[in-house]
């Protein structure tokens, strides 16, 4: 996986820095002590001591609190390191991302001085007490009751399924300290000293290794100076806060963990499931990588803002959380229960033994999927477009505008918007040009721009030669055409389409006169377009880009052209040495995302136009989207194409970057044709009879979907392809189940 969804070099550098405290040889041998021990929850409260002595704990909190005035970037990076390195992470969720933060957020500078700088050391440590026997999520229903006595207070009540309740200090807890308009009304958080009278501790058993905790208040005393925030206003500062813990990055780090040991014992035998184990570790693979770029676009905000996005947020927890129990689940299908040692290694099988045991607890820790729906189908599902707000480039913005403007004049028929019109407002609008070098006649403004439009396109069900087009000027400048030829592809008067980008089926023999005669077949939309495939020439494989009319239908296969006889001039074999199995830096990679921004235009307007008749119709006297099984479809598939639009963004952003792209291209095309086949069939589903008819416009998105989301490549393809990178990592990180035991980390890359 990428270490960050940042392509800055500083957060590398710092992460390097983190990884090099991270090798001190003590803290080493204490997390090779803890893990000797054999315990299945360990005491780490050692190893945090030791952490903190490494200033690794709290580098985003000011410096007179132990911390060294970073960002929330900076946090996130050491987090990682740290689940990378085996460190035991409920302390520090618990103590440094939840309670600190609401010292930070609300605490007096008396609290702070008195809590932050001993969590800083690792020397204090913290628990959260919200959950009740009768008061789970909803903490409206809280019974604990704080009642005045004298300048403090006295709690009384039950918490339960608190984590590492036994060996914390603090306890934030959750009471009542007088009732209101609201059911939320009346709450206030204290600060809880779990040491002092009145306060006893017992374990809940659990499943899960770590286990869960009962915390009895009978009759706590607790100062003014306890009240966290203000008197009877705890719920809002819950709201806040909870949206700030809800990064998704924790089960991010989680399902990665996991994965890496899951895909270790793949390959190891000729099993015919093999292949369809590859596929699917390859789409877990790409929905990993959605995962974090989730959980970074929330700490970005979090890092321009210090505000977090409540729909946002919400949209990152279920994302992530969802995702780590499918990978826990499917590790069972891929090594069974026994998870054998000699083939994963003691220590990643105990890790996925583990993770099947914790994994149920990841859907409603930090708040129910549920939960998590409905706040996005109450936030985010009225504005379905989260481009539609503005970004933080306001060319792509304005670029953004320009598109939806003119393509929002162009007839639309039951297969989509009229092509030739389409193509002609693309070409009116010079958007050939946006990410062509500035010497060769564009405006150099990169891919993210082309991304800009190819989405727009999809978006409007508009299916024109321009993604074609994008990728014959890219094989162009990489050698072998003309200028004149450069020139009219630049210029849009080369319409052209793509074929067989997921396998080399035809082949072209040298001709004389510097021409090459082409034989074999290829899928194509028409024989009026030139086609752009590749061709299995002497020494290798080229991209050629065949003259319109060169090819004919095929009089066996529907929808296949026959190449046979075709004859290529010289100047259109446009570059060699194209390596379509091994995710390029290059044509096909950029080609890979501008198709899946196409799609993700597609997938983003059918939910769209479902969103629109939902709200509309109704049916038993209510709105068809106020039903709660329709709206949690709805907003599940808004989180799909949510974390689909980032996975493209990032492609994009690493090309411009000059970073890697091949495999982030081919993670964002596979990911794209597999949310939106499932996105336009939803949404057929939703708009009903009606969706199958003119009266609404959601067929188009479903017809051109099928088309679009195997033009390069089939995605179980893809999948395989990624399935099969990740197991060749894995072996590349990892020499063996004894070297990872001894390496702490070991696979992530």
């Amino acid at each position: 996986m990428e270490t960050s969804i940042d392509v800055d070099e500083g957060h590398e550098r710092f992460r390097r820095s983190v990884r090099d405290r991270l090798a001190d040889p003590e803290l080493r041998r204490e997390l090779a002590a803890l893990r000797a021990g054999g315990q299945s929850e360990p005491d780490a409260r050692e190893v945090y001591r030791h952490l903190g002595r490494l200033r690794l704990l709290a580098p985003n909190w000011p410096e007179e609190y132990g911390g060294d005035g970073l960002g929330h970037s900076a946090a996130a990076i050491v987090y990682e390191e740290l689940v990378r390195a085996d460190v035991p992470d409920t302390l520090h969720v618990n103590t440094i991302q939840i309670v600190a933060l609401f010292l930070l957020l609300a605490g007096t500078p008396e609290q702070k001085a008195a809590h932050l700088p001993a969590m800083a050391r690792g020397e204090r440590f913290a628990s959260v007490l919200y959950t009740e026997p009768e008061a789970g999520s909803d903490l409206g229903a809280l019974r604990t009751t704080a009642t005045p006595d004298g300048d403090g207070w006295r709690l009384d009540g039950v918490k339960v399924f608190s984590l590492k309740s036994d060996i914390t200090d603090l306890g934030l807890c959750a009471a009542r300290t007088g009732s209101g308009a609201g059911r939320y009304d009346g709450i206030t958080l204290f600060l809880v000293d779990l040491h002092t009278d009145g306060v006893a501790r017992s374990r809940i058993p659990s499943i899960a290794d770590e286990q869960f905790h009962r915390v009895e208040l009978t009759g706590v005393r607790v100062g003014p100076e306890a009240v966290l925030g203000e008197v009877g206003q705890g719920w809002p500062l819950l709201s806040q806060a909870l949206a700030i813990e809800r990064t998704g990055l924790d089960y991010t780090l989680k399902a990665e963990r996991w994965y890496e040991a899951a895909v270790t014992g793949l390959g190891h035998d000729d099993d015919p499931a093999e292949a369809a184990l590859l596929v699917d570790a390859g789409r877990f693979d790409a929905r990993l990588a959605a995962s974090r770029t989730l959980a970074w676009s929330v700490l970005a905000r979090l890092e321009a803002t210090d505000t977090a996005d409540e729909a946002a947020t919400a949209v990152a927890k279920l994302y992530s959380s969802e995702l780590a129990q499918e990978v826990a689940g499917w590790a069972v299908g891929v090594h069974g229960l026994g998870y054998h040692p000699a083939v994963l290694g003691r220590r990643r099988a105990d890790v996925l033994e583990a993770a099947y045991r914790e994994a149920p607890g990841l859907t409603f820790s930090a708040g129910a999927s549920e939960v998590m729906l409905q706040i996005i189908a109450n936030l985010a599902l009225d504005d379905p477009d989260p481009a539609a707000g503005g970004s933080s480039d306001p060319m792509r913005d304005r670029l953004r505008q320009v598109m939806r403007g003119r393509l929002a004049r162009v007839p639309v028929h039951a297969a989509g918007a009229d092509p030739q019109a389409a193509w002609d407002a693309v070409r009116r609008g010079g958007a050939c040009t946006l990410d062509v070098p500035v010497a060769a006649g564009g405006m150099e403004l990169g891919l993210g721009a082309a991304v800009v439009v190819a989405e727009e396109l999809g978006r409007a069900a508009a299916v024109t030669p321009y993604p074609a087009v994008a990728a014959a000027i890219d094989a162009a400048l990489a050698g072998g055409a003309s200028e004149n030829l450069l020139a009219e592809l630049v210029a849009g008067a080369v319409p052209a389409d793509m074929g067989g980008f997921d396998r080399v089926s035809v082949t072209a023999a040298a001709d004389g006169d510097g021409a090459w005669k082409a034989s074999g077949a290829v899928p194509v939309d028409g024989t009026d377009v030139a086609v752009l495939l590749p061709v299995a020439v002497e020494g290798g494989t080229a991209l050629a880009l065949l003259p319109a009319g060169s090819t004919v239908p095929s009089a066996e296969i529907p929808g296949v052209t026959d190449a046979a006889g075709a004859r290529i001039p010289g100047e259109r074999v446009l570059c060699r040495d194209v390596a379509l199995d091994d995710c390029p830096e290059g044509v096909v990679g950029r080609a890979r995302i501008r198709q899946a921004a196409l799609l993700l235009g597609l997938a983003q307007g059918a939910l769209g136009e479902a969103v629109r008749h939902t709200g509309a119709r109704e049916q038993f006297g209510r709105r068809l989207r106020d039903f709660q099984s329709v709206e949690f479809a709805l907003a599940t598939a808004y989180a799909e194409v949510a974390a689909l639009r980032l996975l493209v963004e990032r492609a994009a952003a690493l090309a411009d970057a000059g970073r890697p792209f091949g495999v982030a291209g081919t993670r964002a095309l596979a990911l794209a044709a597999e949310t939106t086949l499932e996105v336009t069939r939803l949404a057929m589903h939703v708009c009903g009879a009606r969706g199958l008819t003119p009266q609404l416009r959601v067929a188009p998105y479903y017809l051109l979907g099928r088309s679009e989301a195997v033009r390069l490549g089939r995605p179980a393809a893809l999948w395989h392809e990624l399935g099969a990178r990740a197991v060749a990592r894995s072996r590349r990180d990892d020499s063996g189940g004894a070297a990872a035991d001894a390496a702490p980390g070991a696979g992530a890359d």
